[in-house]
């Protein structure tokens, strides 16, 4: 049977409003059945089956349209559902945004309105997936409520031209980011993927590379183990080689360095360089830093760099060779947490990401097959790619916003993920096709989404401040239509960051009983 002579799914008849119905607006009454925010329903339409999203409910009844008849009723303490069936004329209004029309398996835009008078139903769910671009083998991050349907979106669509998570703190991007992650590890080679990449500010994903032991913990079997396919790498554990670094490296670490200054260093890595190939061997900056002290480079320009090095050198980060190298760290449908959550200096993060990115990003351009296609998932990325700061204090802005620009091509995918998008370099974030939004309330960081994202118009605005913890909204290349739903339930285990405050605070008090006791036995 058709849905659209199918009774069952009938919601609705289009009524006739000041404003609607047009091809901007519908509204409808609905018939025998509730109506809900955020459902999509179908209509027939002269060019095949109009498909809309209810993006408000009104509940009207016209025995309490007239105030002054209402407040009399009250002065004289006269009930007037005892007077009038008030009951038989209570009704909901539901408002329909169209989206767009399905026509023998093509989607065109509305350009007539439906007439009033025309049924409302509840969308078919397999036109629904084909109008939303949904896959059976896609990325299943949750579902839609009404009608029920899983939301599997192509990874394609939904990662080769950039992803950013955007919500206030405490909506659930941290959650919906280890879903994400979750199907990205549990993707079959044969069906395609990448090797994911995440700098963690917080280590909130360290449970990934945790082994899940059923003798520690009962509750352990009902996750599932990602540990066999994550790897942990610790900013202390870095090594950034110096040997294999360019002079433009070297510049890109210290912009502020005059032409002058440019040159000489350069002579004197070229020089190293030159030394290493002839069995010198790698060097590090206290080397080049010894090569500057012994060299006829002026003082006024030698003094500068050693102490431009020196600073470099105080991050405890430069060695003679790279460890890991980033062919360690990428492998197809794997996941490696760069943990630079114990850094406190800002310039460290700068500098570990970039160099990562940097390394990965041109091993793709120069030679595609040495490392495979890869996601670099960025935590807090607005203090990575600030929308305004200087060079020396956003080292990482020119190469997030060069592979937002140009990684589609070669394979080099960038996941975005911020709290504060407002602070948030607009050229990086409106290079990211897909947004999902969670709630989000700030109206600067709102207008800035609104900016930033095709296909949001003040509707969808208005709902994204009205969404609960774990509600989202996808807008962009994934879907190419708004989708609202709701993030499905994880696999892996929760994060030892995820505790209340009531749970610290008992935390707290069995380790001070804990040391009152041993501190009592002592005496």
């Amino acid at each position: 049977m058709d849905i659209l002579d199918n009774k069952d799914s009938k919601i609705g008849i289009v009524i006739s409003t000041i404003d609607s119905p047009s091809t901007t607006k519908i509204s409808f009454v609905g018939v025998n059945k509730e109506i809900h925010k955020g459902e999509y329903i179908q209509i027939k339409y002269k060019q095949g089956i109009l498909i809309g999203l209810v993006i408000d409910v009104v509940k009207t009844n016209r025995y309490f349209e007239n105030n002054d008849s209402v407040k009399e009723f009250e002065n004289n303490n006269i009930d007037i559902k005892d007077q009038f069936p008030v009951s038989d004329w209570e009704f909901l209004e539901g408002v329909v945004k169209p989206l767009g029309v399905f026509n023998e398996g093509m989607f065109l835009r509305s350009t007539y309105p439906v007439s009033p008078g025309q049924e409302v139903y509840l969308a078919d769910i397999n036109i629904l997936k084909k109008f939303l671009h949904l896959k059976e083998d896609g990325i299943f991050l949750g579902n839609i409520q009404n009608p029920s349907l899983e939301v599997k979106f192509d990874i394609n669509r939904l990662l080769q031209k950039h992803l950013a998570i955007l919500a206030q703190s405490g909506a659930g991007k941290s959650y919906l980011t280890s879903v994400l992650l979750e199907e990205l590890l549990s993707r079959p080679e044969e069906k395609g993927g990448v090797a994911t990449i995440l700098f963690d500010t917080h280590g909130e994903y360290s449970h990934f590379s945790e082994v899940l032991s059923s003798s520690n913990n009962s509750n352990n079997l009902n996750y599932k183990d990602y540990s066999f396919k994550t790897k942990k790498i610790n900013s202390k554990d870095i090594k950034i080689g110096c040997s294999s670094l360019s002079a433009e490296f070297y510049y890109s670490l210290l912009p502020n360095l005059s032409h002058a200054q440019k040159r000489e260093l350069s002579k004197i890595i070229s020089k190293l360089q030159e030394d290493k190939k002839h069995g010198a061997g790698p060097f590090d900056l206290k080397d080049i830093i010894k090569e500057i002290n012994s060299s006829d480079i002026k003082e006024n320009i030698s003094s500068i760099l050693i102490s431009a090095l020196y600073e470099l050198d105080s991050y405890k980060l430069f060695g003679k060779i790279d460890f890991p190298s980033i062919f360690d760290i990428v492998s197809l449908n794997n996941l490696t947490i760069i943990d630079i959550s114990k850094e406190i200096n800002k310039k460290k993060k700068q500098i570990i990401l970039y160099y990562f990115a940097h390394k990965l990003f041109y091993a793709r351009v120069n030679s595609n097959v040495i490392v495979p296609p890869f996601l670099l998932v960025v935590e807090e990325a607005h203090q990575f790619a600030p929308e305004s700061a200087s060079r020396d204090k956003a080292l990482a802005k020119g190469i997030l916003e060069t592979i937002a620009r140009e990684g589609r091509k070669f394979g080099a995918c960038i996941c975005l993920i911020s709290q504060r998008p407002v602070h948030l370099s607009t050229t990086v974030l409106s290079q990211a096709n897909t947004h999902i939004i969670l709630r989000i309330t700030n109206p600067y960081d709102l207008n800035h989404i609104a900016q930033s994202s095709e296909g949001l118009d003040q509707k969808s605005m208005d709902m994204i401040t009205s969404l609960r913890v774990g509600e989202a909204l996808i807008v962009g290349e994934a879907s190419s239509y708004p989708v609202f739903f709701k993030v499905r339930k994880k696999n892996s285990i929760d994060s030892c960051l995820d505790v209340t405050l009531s749970s610290l605070s008992k935390s707290y008090l069995d380790f001070k009983m804990s040391k009152d006791k041993d501190v009592s036995a002592f005496i």
